[in-house]
This record gives structure tokens, sequence and C-alpha cells, in this order.
């Protein structure tokens, strides 16, 4: 065998933990220095041509298979080259599936704001195409954020109509 062993040091680091003392841990080493010492000095028997054989066959049959039912161009495909190559033919072809309807890159600007804000003195009013989409139940809803007081909390209110406008619909938020 003739390998270096472990140095005391190396020894200790690895078992220190599992032994109460230190003169149990240099016990220990000695121990572990006399088995190698005794595998070192003894003889290993060459391994017959038939067992040898034996292992070979054994290892053989146990070895992965590769896969029967994968064609060899798949075997192409994982080059990295080709794999990258076949990605983006495969890229372009859903894209341009994709990009097949006609996109169009310029919206219409809507002459309606999207928030309009009325403020007096106690009481601001918030109408516009946002409420609108937020309360689509409602027909012209607008919300409106009062004050009574000077010194009362702000409340919110929703005012609406529904049923083409024949009831008058009033909210608190």
């Amino acid at each position: 065998m003739n390998k270096e062993h472990f140095s005391f040091e190396e020894f200790e680091i690895l078992f220190k933990d599992r032994f109460e003392s230190q003169e149990e841990l240099l016990q220990e080493y000695r121990y572990f220095l006399r088995i190698f010492d005794h595998l070192d000095k003894t003889d290993v028997p060459k391994l017959p041509d038939e067992d040898k054989d034996e292992i070979f066959k054994l290892a053989w049959r146990q070895r992965p298979q590769k896969s029967s039912w994968s064609p060899t161009w798949f075997d192409f495909l994982r080059q990295p080259a080709a794999a990258f190559a076949f990605g983006i033919i495969v890229g372009c072809i859903v894209m341009f599936m994709v990009m097949n309807d006609k996109v169009e890159l310029t919206q219409t600007a809507s002459a309606e704001p999207l928030l309009t804000v009325e403020s007096t003195r106690y009481t601001e009013t918030y109408k516009g195409k946002i409420i609108d989409d937020f309360y689509s139940e409602f027909e012209n809803p607008k919300i409106v954020h009062e004050k009574v007081g000077e010194s009362s909390p702000p409340q919110r209110t929703l005012y609406g109509t529904l049923d083409n406008g024949e009831i008058y619909v009033v909210w608190n938020m």
C-alpha cells in the first residue's frame, strides 16, 4: 500500500470530538497506524483472469444503455452551436407566427381626460375615464371627497345613477 498516513494533527482535527481526553486520541492514533502498517506488509494475491473476465462482463451488463429510440440527428442537436442555430430558427418561426397580424405601433389619443379633479374649499370631485372604468356598473360615476367642517374627518362618497338614470346612487366609501 505504501501511502503516507495521516499526521497526528490531521487525525486530531478529524476525530477530536469523539474522544474525551488527549491520551485516548493518541492511543487511537497509534492503533490506526498499526492497522495500516499491517495492511502495508500483507501481500495481495493477483486476481485470476477468469475473475477479471467475470467482473468485466458484469460491469458491461450494468452500464447505462443508450436509448435506441433517440434518433442520431437528436445527438447532433446536443452540440452547442447546432442547438443555438436551431433555437434561432425556431424563435424566428414563432415570432413570424405571432407577428403575422398587423401590429399598430401608434395608439389613438383620447380627447377625454383620464381623470379630472374639481376642487372647492371643502370638496374635491374626481371623475373621468379611470373612474368610469373602475365603477362600470354605474352611469356617470364621480367620487366626492368632502370635509364637512374644519375639525371633522374627510369622507369619500360615490355618486352615480343606475337603470338609465332612473335610480340615483349615493354610496359612502
